[in-house]
């Protein structure tokens, strides 16, 4: 819906006061919790830090967007992975939401990373975030006002509504009532598995398709593992952190095939013409985002091959 101007309607903010939108307090976990317990514990810690970013969204306060993506992107594997132990097919339903909430804010966020990056000096390319700056910071305005419409519609108010009401009182199958490493030790190693595989076979020049879905299963394997790691110990915990190092590669080859994209973008907008030099620069530019996305992948490759040893050991580990 527009405005007779064209604009976007004026976004309206949560109501911090109802209390049907406050996050349930966090919840401890041992090694000896059930596994009902532990993801408990992840929902309630994750919807809490989903409507803290939410509520700096309205004022573009520094690190809202991303923040508020990481916590929907976390619950939602969180409950791809342990969503079974829930009834009523909640899992089915909230993921969905919780993918399109992350969606909405993505492009805001892509634009954030690129603005930063090109703000530091060791960035600049004979004048190209000069060229660039100006029309990334107006892309990221509308891309901001487009984003909020969506975040404070009905929809996103019921996807806030649902995630506090299963937080505070998750309706768990029988299967959770069991100690926590006994079920969630399993789903941590099957998620691991699948970004192995995915890993394993990757070579630096591969697509850049094939290395995205690598890097969202790495993610899942790390969300996976930091949701046991409170019941199952160390071995989930540096099992987590032995994804969170492969995903930092991964994450900068995927930024720039999104800056590629973004540069071309710019180049096709008649709204703000380029100067033939600026035009020069921003096909550079693009040239070196193929290099970048590979020696970023040769990288990530690397990484995988040094910790093979390491991996397996926390594999075993955590059978045990």
């Amino acid at each position: 819906m527009t405005t007779p101007s064209g604009d976007r309607p004026a976004a309206t903010p949560v109501v911090a006061a109802d209390p049907d939108l406050v996050a349930p307090p966090p919840t401890p976990v041992s090694r000896d919790s059930t596994a009902g317990v532990a993801v408990m514990a992840h929902l309630r810690r994750q919807t809490g830090a989903l409507l803290a970013a939410d509520a700096g969204l309205d004022s573009d306060a520094p690190g809202a967007v991303h923040a508020a993506r990481v916590a929907a992107r976390r619950l939602r594997s969180g409950l791809r992975v342990y969503g079974d132990l829930l009834r009523d097919d909640v899992s089915a339903q909230l993921r969905p939401e919780l993918a399109w909430f992350a969606g909405v804010l993505s492009p805001v966020r892509d634009l954030e990373v690129f603005a930063d990056a090109l703000s530091r000096d060791d960035e600049d390319v004979h004048g190209f975030a000069e060229a660039l700056l100006p029309w990334l910071r107006r892309r990221h305005a509308q891309s901001l006002a487009a984003a909020l419409v969506d975040v404070r519609s009905p929809r996103a108010d019921e996807l806030r509504r649902a995630l506090v009401r299963t937080a505070r009182a998750p309706s768990f199958t029988p299967e959770a009532a069991r100690r926590a490493h006994k079920v969630l030790g399993p789903r941590v190693l099957r998620a691991d598995a699948r970004a192995g595989r995915l890993l394993q076979q990757l070579r630096p020049g591969d697509d850049s398709a094939s290395w995205h879905a690598a890097r969202i299963t790495a993610k899942r394997a790390r969300y996976a593992a930091e949701v046991g790691a409170p019941a199952l110990g160390a071995p989930c915990a540096d099992l987590a952190r032995l994804w969170s190092t492969l995903t930092e590669p991964l994450g900068d080859g995927q930024d720039a095939v999104i800056q590629r994209a973004l540069v071309l973008d710019r180049v096709d907008d008649p709204s703000m013409p380029l100067s033939a030099g600026e035009a020069f620069v921003c096909g550079v530019y693009v040239a070196s985002t193929h290099g970048r996305e590979v020696a970023h992948h040769r990288r990530a490759r690397a990484l995988w091959l040094a910790a093979h040893d390491e991996h397996r050991r926390l594999r075993k580990a955590l059978r045990r």
